[in-house]
């Protein structure tokens, strides 16, 4: 899974493979454990610069608040590129898709975006997204519409998640 704009020839190692899958998994695990300093300190200058941590954390809280604790976590896919023309560096970048349930948020999909300076640093989190409806919000939604009207507002949600099936992956 390499984009067509990557460096031609290029592949990601095995050990890259592995780091960038436990890199995302240590940092959404930070964030799922209310460790929001060790979740920033993962963070790319780049990505600090865009979101101090009094938003990050306030962000992040306000979703541990609203989602309770982690059911599931499902790494969909990882897309690779080396040297992209319109990333803000050159480097090594690993989109990962995700789909997750929380105990109070049964639909929810992003991605982690990880960047690699060189290819021997360290993983860091280029930009992260979530997209999410809450379970009292979909009761809500369903309540006041229809069924039908709370899942096509969470396949459009969805269209922000690549590689996830928002159809395929309706809760009951």
């Amino acid at each position: 899974n390499i984009t067509s704009d990557s460096a031609p020839g290029w592949h990601p190692t095995e050990k890259q493979r592995q780091d960038v899958v436990k890199s995302a998994a240590d940092f959404l695990s930070r964030l799922d454990e209310g460790g929001y300093d060790g979740a920033y300190a993962m963070m790319s200058d780049i990505n600090k610069r865009a979101v101090p941590f009094e938003q990050f954390s306030r962000q992040s809280q306000m979703f541990r608040a609203k989602s309770g604790p982690l059911s599931q976590r499902t790494f969909l896919k990882v897309t690779w590129t080396k040297d992209p023309a319109t990333a803000p560096a050159p480097g090594i970048y690993a989109a990962i898709d995700i789909a997750s349930r929380y105990q109070n948020v049964d639909r929810h999909c992003g991605f982690v975006v990880l960047y690699q300076k060189n290819d021997h640093d360290k993983f860091e989190v280029m930009r992260q997204e979530s997209n999410f409806i809450d379970n009292v919000m979909a009761e809500k939604i369903e309540q006041q519409k229809s069924r039908a009207e709370l899942d096509k507002l969470w396949a459009k949600l969805a269209t922000n998640c690549p590689n996830y099936d928002a159809a395929s992956a309706k809760p009951q």
